[in-house]
């Protein structure tokens, strides 16, 4: 049930909940650890939820994938298959968790009946990427579900939690934040490029290819740059956010993109080593963002 729940990536999913927390610190909103953790129960379970709920939905199509730590599924239905029942209650049950908490919430601090909306819809984009009637990465809709879940609700909850809204500040870091969610959810769509056609789903690499795929991949982390180096350059917000750190922590995913391209690499074995690569650069560049933002609020 542990390789089931994929732990590990709660761990990004922490970091970009922190990111949305920590900006809204710095923007003047009153730090509480107790609403904190209160908000994460509600963002938390949802996350989990949808660790669960792809590997029910995708059970079949994972019989031809090729696992790796980010990619593939657990595979843990393949060769489980008893184990189909527990794994959708889980997804429900954790969601169900996510809803009820959100409503606590909301009643508790008397927000606004909009952060129970975004809780709710943040919740539901997550379990309709695989499952149905939507099934989101089915449908050509995957890689923008997951930029308008890395670039909006992810940290955006963060945001709602500390400050019980979403203001300007905030806004502008949507369009950067989504351009990694890109990367991101290409980077997981490398490996599968094949078990993805065989299941019909339809996303950039089944249509256009890997080679199109990284291209994209370079497209978006240099709009994520070029973005940052703008803000810098205009100075906006610069009394909060020191834009210059943003920019430079920005190369890492950059140069894994470009590095991926550059490759090609057709062997299964470089290409999932390219992965994890792409994802420590990903990692790195919010643990290095957040850890600027913690520490230009402490001091």
């Amino acid at each position: 049930m542990l390789r089931l729940a994929r732990l590990h990536f709660l761990v990004p999913g922490m970091m970009i909940y922190c990111f949305g927390y920590l900006l809204a610190l710095l923007g003047g909103a009153e730090n509480d650890l107790i609403r904190f953790l209160f908000g994460y129960l509600v963002f938390g379970s949802a996350h989990l939820s949808v660790s669960f709920s792809n590997d029910y939905f995708d059970r079949h199509s994972d019989r031809n994938s090729f696992k790796t730590a980010f990619s593939g599924g657990s595979k843990v239905l393949v060769e489980h298959p008893e184990l189909e029942s527990i794994a959708l209650f889980f997804a429900v049950f954790l969601l169900a968790v996510s809803i009820i908490a959100n409503l606590f919430f909301t009643i508790f601090y008397d927000y606004s009946f909009w952060f129970f909306i975004f809780g709710i819809f943040g919740g539901l984009l997550g379990w309709f990427y695989t499952a149905p009637p939507l099934r989101l990465a089915y449908r050509g809709l995957g890689e923008l579900s997951t930029m308008l879940a890395i670039g909006f609700f992810m940290p955006g909850m963060g945001y709602f939690v500390a400050s019980g809204g979403l203001d300007h500040l905030f806004q502008w870091m949507i369009l950067p934040l989504s351009c990694y969610g890109l990367f991101f959810i290409i980077t997981v769509e490398l490996p599968d490029m094949e078990c993805d056609s065989m299941a019909n789903k339809k996303n950039i690499l089944v249509i256009g290819g890997r080679i199109l795929g990284k291209k994209v991949s370079i497209v978006a982390t240099s709009a994520g740059t070029i973005y940052l180096m703008l803000l810098l350059f205009l100075g906006v917000a610069n009394e909060v956010i020191d834009w210059e750190l943003f920019v430079i922590f920005s190369i890492f995913p950059l140069l894994a993109s470009v590095v991926a391209f550059l490759l090609r690499n057709k062997n299964r074995n470089l290409m999932v080593r390219q992965v994890m690569f792409n994802m420590i650069s990903m990692i790195g560049f919010l643990f290095l963002i957040d850890l600027s933002l913690f520490f230009q609020y402490v001091w």
